[in-house]
């Protein structure tokens, strides 16, 4: 029996694009017909009066507008609650506008030589040095990137990425799907001690030099502090080509900086068009009109479902190439905002599965929710709804009317707005016109925006995360680290006054 042929179905419009990325094909991304076709938009239609006691109000949302502009004016001046250990964390907002084109050809350099000399590149980091990098690497790829010819995916050699979790299986698995590869690695760290990092990199940095020797040194990117840590040292010391994170830009802000660059220009990502979706949206964000600012409208509608006791915040698409954008809100607004007992929970939700799981609860249970869905607009393909002779699923309508899946995938956002609003559950919708870098960027910068007006309104600082330190600590003593001996000893007097329970 031969394969299966795909007849009567289309080329990959996704391979197609990562194939004219290979080629160098820039999309216009400077002309204003691309802008205009390519501007992100809040659908606020379900957001205001629900039929409960919890419904939001549009004068709730006004009455929040004077403290949001001072706020928004404030962080424009760099003024406020805004410090980590005496450093202003507000890099990230003219970052934009400070990459310059010999920053980006450079990385393009280093990364384009090295991309020849390997089959898969791994990117080692967890947070912010993880989060942002996939999310748009996911977003903007092929499903089955590595599953891919070299060339269907553009020129780019095999993408992975470890050093986010601790699971032994996982990482075993990963190292199966690299055996036998030349590969190259970019180890992300600040400090070069983050547990799950630093693991991980011994272990590859090891097998690197026990196969190659000297030669391991050039397969090695280190992304690091400019100046102090661990892994400044070993980088400096062993010779590795290192980038920069910069030191006012904290890590779950720093899509933007060399944290997400390099690896997205590994994999063939048009960066160039990235910076200038970031450039775009820099300028909406920057106006003083409440009503013409998104990002100020998001962070407004956030502050006044979390007043009305909404807790948890439903981030729910219907591209499965954006849940790991939904997955990346999961941290910068939970990190940001759960300071003193605030802040919303952000639950990512890839829809329609999750109408078929959660969405009971959604629909009808406690109403202290807030949904916000992720709305991609136009899909890179189309495929056809066929009709059939039986018609015993009751569908052929869909093939009578010329009806495709994208048509049915966006009603799985509109039909549970609605629906959810009618149970009680206000929210928003973020139409994103199309998969690209550009609209990548725009999303990121609308959104950080939003969660650093959130802290002001919140009253606290949102650009640490001391809760963090909590966890390190207690799986540091855990774990016998040096340095750890006083919490070790604390944990183990106060287990013991704790009864473990198993059943």
């Amino acid at each position: 029996m031969e394969g299966l042929k795909l007849i009567d179905i289309g080329e990959n419009e996704t391979i197609k694009e990562q194939v004219r990325r290979g080629l160098k094909e820039q999309q216009p991304f400077e002309s204003e017909d691309f802008k205009a076709a390519n501007e992100i938009s809040l659908d606020l239609t379900y957001m205001f009066d629900t039929p409960d006691e919890g419904s939001i109000r549009r004068k709730d949302v006004e009455n929040l507008i004077p403290g949001i502009i001072k706020a928004h004016k404030m962080l424009k001046n760099d003024e406020g609650d805004i410090y980590d250990r005496g450093i202003c964390m507000t890099g990230w907002q003219t970052l934009p506008l400070e990459i310059t084109a010999e920053h980006l050809d450079e990385i393009r350099s280093v990364t384009g030589e090295l991309s020849g000399e390997i089959d898969a590149f791994v990117s080692l980091g967890i947070g912010g040095s993880y989060l942002g990098v996939e999310a748009t690497f996911r977003a903007l790829t092929h499903q089955y990137f590595n599953q891919l010819t070299r060339e269907q995916r553009g020129g780019a050699p095999e993408i992975y990425f470890l050093g986010n979790n601790m699971d032994p299986d996982y990482f075993r698995d990963t190292l199966d799907m690299l055996e036998g590869k030349r590969i190259a690695i970019n180890v992300i760290s600040k400090s070069g001690t983050t547990t799950e990092t630093a693991i991980a990199f011994r272990i590859i940095q090891k097998l690197l030099e026990k196969n190659w020797g000297g030669r391991a040194n050039r397969m090695i990117l280190a992304t690091t502090d400019k100046a102090k840590g661990a892994l400044r040292k070993l980088a400096d010391r062993k010779g590795y080509r290192s980038f920069i994170i910069p030191d006012n830009i904290g890590g779950r802000f720093s899509v933007l900086t060399d944290v997400g660059l390099v690896g997205l220009a590994m994999a063939g990502i048009d960066i160039e068009e990235f910076v200038a979706g970031f450039k775009n949206m820099q300028d909406i964000a920057l106006r003083d009109d409440f009503w013409k600012n998104p990002a100020l409208v998001h962070a407004g509608l956030r502050h006044a479902a979390w007043l009305k006791g909404k807790k948890i915040e439903v981030v729910a698409t219907n591209a499965v190439s954006l849940y790991g954008v939904a997955r990346w809100m999961e941290q910068l607004f939970p990190e940001s905002e759960g300071h003193e007992g605030h802040g919303l929970w952000v639950s990512p939700s890839l829809y329609s599965e999750k109408l078929h799981a959660n969405g009971q609860a959604v629909q009808e249970g406690e109403r202290n929710i807030l949904e916000t869905f992720l709305l991609l607009l136009e899909h890179d393909n189309r495929i056809q709804i066929p009709a059939t002779d039986d018609d015993l699923d009751g569908l052929n309508f869909l093939a009578d009317r010329d009806l495709d899946m994208g048509f049915i995938n966006r009603k799985v956002v509109e039909g549970p707005a609605y629906a959810h609003f009618q149970g009680g559950v206000p929210n928003m919708i973020v139409e994103i016109p199309k998969r690209n870098a550009y609209n990548l960027g725009q999303f990121y910068y609308m959104m950080e925006r939003s969660v650093a007006i959130s802290g002001y309104l919140l009253g606290h600082n949102p650009f640490i995360q001391p809760g963090v330190e909590a966890y390190k600590q207690a799986m540091f003593a855990l774990i016998g680290k040096p340095g750890y001996d006083d919490i070790a000893r604390s944990m183990e007097k106060n287990l013991k006054r704790i009864k473990r329970i198993r059943v």
